[in-house]
């Protein structure tokens, strides 16, 4: 298995966070930079995703609608 690039990866950084939040029409506050992180945090833990990679999370977020409690643009 091929190492991911840093692309396919996501982090906890606030321009990664901020960028995330931009796609999915939420605010760049602190607030929910911190909301994002701890739905972060639940993704990791979810044994159904077996990598950590930025596609991954995108499906985990709208099959669980994990930024609903964000606020929006």
């Amino acid at each position: 298995m091929a190492i991911p690039s840093d692309r396919e990866q996501i982090s906890k950084q606030d321009h990664e966070l901020d960028y995330v939040l931009k796609k999915y029409g939420k605010r760049q506050t602190q607030d929910n930079r911190e909301k994002l992180s701890d739905a972060l945090d639940t993704f990791r833990k979810d044994d159904s995703y077996e990598t950590y990679l930025r596609a991954d999370f995108y499906s985990y977020v709208e099959k669980n609608d994990a930024l609903s409690d964000l606020e929006n643009s």
